[in-house]
């Protein structure tokens, strides 16, 4: 994901995806996540199914979801309000 603050990298990121998608579809996000911030992240997806592998230290879990996006201005949104959360890694 660039970086949220930059115009130009995120009307890259929306052309590529718009470039690879076929709106509406279902979009795959993914997110490293401290495990005090667990709560804050899935608040976001509580409607979605989520899948989690914890790391070996427990110290971080990764996220994978799956949800129905209409457009790339929606997977932006999501992205932009998961940057707001400290320490969260977007893959």
């Amino acid at each position: 994901m660039p970086d949220t603050s930059d115009q130009k990298s995120l009307d890259s990121f929306r052309s590529s995806l718009d470039a690879s998608y076929e709106w509406p579809c279902l979009y795959p996000f993914k997110f490293i996540v401290p495990k005090a911030h667990t709560e804050t992240v899935l608040a976001l997806f509580a409607d979605d199914p989520v899948r989690a592998k914890q790391s070996s230290s427990g110290r971080f879990t990764a996220y994978t979801m799956e949800m129905q996006m209409n457009s790339s201005n929606e997977v932006i949104a999501i992205y932009q309000r998961v940057t707001q959360i400290p320490d969260v890694i977007s893959l």
